[in-house]
C-alpha cells in the first residue's frame, strides 16, 4: 500500500501582546538572573493582557493562516485544538474559536459557512496538541483531499514565588494540514509511552462552606463556632454560594506539580516512546536526525534531559569511545552520573546542541512555556532560525520529542519541504517578538492577580469583550 504524503502545508502562531523581562521578575523574587538567563535560557515571559485569554490567542494564530493561504470555510474538515487551559468544562474551547472564525467568515460566506466542520477540544496536559495533531494527521491519510486546522493554544500560569512562576507563558500555534504539505511531511510511524502519575495535575479544589465562614470571620476579628457556622449556611440562599451543596469546588489554573519528578518522568517517557518509534522505524536519532525539538516546559529543558538518553544512543552505536576521547573519562555503569554530567559539561556536547538542538529553543526563551504548543513553536523556531542564518534544510529530518505530564511522550518526525522558507518568512517571528509591549513586575502582578479591569495596551488581535451575568447565559464569553 502506497502511503500518503500528509503533514503541514502552513503554519503560524500568535501571542500575548505583553512580556515581563526574565531578570526583573528574577530580582523582585531574590534569584540570580544568571540562574534563569545563562541556566535555563528563559529571556522573556509572555504575559496575557487583561482581555487575552487561550481562545483568543488560538483564533489568532488561526485567522493568520486562512488570511495568508486563502483558505476557505468548505475546506476546513476539522478544527481541533490541544489545550489545558479550556474556558468551559463542557463547551470546548474550539467551539469559541470556530464561531469567532465564522464571524469573520460571514461577510464573503454568509452565516455558519464552518457547520459541517467537525471541532473538538483534546487534552492531556502538554502533550494534547500533539494527539490532536496525529488525530488530524490520520484522518487525512485515511480520505481524499480533507484538510485539517490543528491549533494548540496555552497559557501557563502558576503560583507567585513557585518553582514554576518563572517558567510561565503563553501562546498558541495553527497548523494546516493536508496532503502534499509545502512546509513538512510527518513520519506515519510513531512512538508512544504513558504511566498513570501525579507529577503535574490540576484538581478541583473543594472547601467546606461552613470552613469558609469560620476563616471569613476571623479576618474579621471575630470568632463563630462550627454550629453557628452551618447555621449561617443553612439560612444563606443558593444565590449567595452559586451552589446548593455544602461545598464550594475551586478550580486554579495554577497546578500543583513536582518539578524534579516531572523531570524524571518526562526524561523516562521519552525513553520508552523513543524506544518503541526506533523499533518501528529502525532509524537511529544520533545519526538518521538532523534535528531535534523538544516540548520545551523552559528553553533549555530538551538539552538538559537528552544527555542521559543520548549516551545510551551514542552506546548502542559503538560510538561512546568518541565522547569518552573529547571528556577524557573512560564510561562504567558505576560511574554513569558522573559521566553523564562530564559530557554534558563538555565542548563535545555543546557542539552537539549548538547544530542540532539551539534553533528549536530561541522562541521558548523569548516566550516562555506554551504547554501545548511549545513542541510547534520549537519547530517554527527551527526554521526561522534556519531561514536567518540563510541554511537551506530542504529534506533534512527533524525528530519530535513530545510529553504531557500525567504522563505520556510521542515521538515522530517531521521531513522538511521545500516551501518551509516562504514559511517561516510568514512567521515573522523575530518581528513579533519585537512589536510587544514589555510591562514592569507592578503591573504583571496585577494580571496575575486578575486585579485590573481594562487592558494595558490596545491592539487589533481578538478580545474577550464580555461575560454574561444573567439568566440561562451566565458566564457565556464573547469575543471580538
Amino acid at each position: 500500500m502506497i502511503q500518503k504524503s500528509v503533514g503541514i502545508d502552513a503554519l503560524q502562531f500568535a501571542i500575548p501582546s505583553l512580556y515581563l523581562p526574565i531578570p526583573e521578575l528574577a530580582v523582585k523574587r531574590n534569584i540570580e538572573p544568571a540562574k534563569l538567563v545563562k541556566g535555563l535560557g528563559l529571556m522573556e515571559m509572555a504575559v496575557c493582557d487583561y482581555n487575552q485569554d487561550a481562545t483568543t490567542l488560538a483564533a489568532d494564530a488561526a485567522w493568520k493562516v486562512i488570511e495568508e493561504n486563502d483558505i476557505q470555510p468548505g475546506e476546513i474538515g476539522r478544527l481541533y485544538l490541544g489545550t489545558e487551559s479550556a474556558v468551559d468544562a463542557a463547551k470546548p474551547t474550539a467551539t469559541y474559536v470556530l464561531g469567532i472564525l465564522e464571524s469573520r467568515f460571514e461577510a464573503k460566506f454568509g452565516k455558519r459557512s464552518m457547520m459541517h466542520c467537525d471541532a473538538v477540544d483534546m487534552t492531556f496536559a502538554c502533550v494534547g496538541g500533539v494527539d490532536a495533531f496525529q488525530n488530524a494527521l490520520d484522518w487525512i491519510r485515511l480520505g481524499e483531499n480533507r484538510k485539517a486546522l490543528v491549533i494548540a493554544s496555552d497559557v501557563a500560569k502558576y503560583d507567585p514565588n513557585s518553582a514554576g512562576e518563572y517558567t510561565q507563558g503563553a501562546g498558541a500555534v495553527t497548523l494546516w494540514l493536508t496532503e502534499n504539505p509545502r512546509v513538512a511531511e510527518v513520519s506515519t510511524h510513531w512512538g508512544v509511552a504513558i504511566e498513570s502519575v501525579s507529577d503535574f495535575f490540576k484538581p478541583r479544589r473543594t472547601f467546606a462552606k461552613a470552613y469558609l465562614l469560620k476563616e471569613a470571620a476571623k479576618l474579621l476579628g471575630k470568632e463563630i463556632s462550627q454550629s453557628d457556622a452551618e447555621q449561617l449556611v443553612a439560612s444563606a440562599s443558593d444565590d449567595f454560594w452559586g451552589t446548593p451543596e455544602a461545598y464550594i469546588d475551586q478550580f486554579r489554573e495554577a497546578p500543583v506539580f513536582d518539578g524534579p519528578y516531572s523531570n524524571s518522568c518526562y526524561q523516562n517517557r521519552v525513553r520508552e516512546a523513543l524506544g518503541m518509534y526506533m523499533n518501528l522505524t529502525g532509524e537511529h536519532p544520533t545519526k538518521d536526525w538532523n534535528a531535534l525539538i523538544f516540548h520545551l516546559p523552559y528553553a533549555f529543558q530538551g538539552r538538559r534531559m537528552w544527555p542521559d538518553i543520548a549516551l545510551d544512543l551514542w552506546s548502542e552505536r559503538g560510538a561512546i569511545a568518541e565522547i569518552e576521547t573529547a571528556i577524557g573519562l573512560s564510561y562504567t555503569e558505576e560511574n554513569r552520573v558522573e559521566f553523564v554530567r562530564a559530557w554534558s559539561k563538555s565542548d563535545h556536547y555543546r557542539s552537539y546542541v549548538s547544530n542540532n538542538i539551539a534553533d528549536g529553543e530561541y522562541a521558548s526563551g523569548r516566550i516562555g512555556n506554551m504547554y501545548t504548543a511549545s513542541i510547534f513553536m520549537a519547530l517554527i523556531s527551527t526554521l526561522d532560525r534556519a531561514a536567518q542564518k540563510e541554511t537551506d534544510i530542504t529534506g533534512s529530518k527533524i525528530g519530535a520529542l513530545s510529553y504531557g505530564s500525567g504522563s505520556k511522550s510521542k515521538v515522530f518526525h517531521f521531513i522538511v519541504r521545500e516551501g518551509w522558507k516562504d514559511a517561516a518568512n510568514k512567521c515573522q517571528l523575530d518581528a513579533v517578538l519585537s512589536s510587544r509591549t514589555p510591562i514592569d513586575f507592578s503591573m504583571y502582578e496585577k494580571l496575575h492577580q486578575r486585579a485590573v479591569n481594562q487592558s494595558v495596551v490596545k491592539s487589533d488581535t481578538t478580545i474577550l469583550s464580555a461575560v454574561e451575568t444573567d439568566g440561562n447565559r451566565k458566564g457565556y464569553r464573547l469575543y471580538q
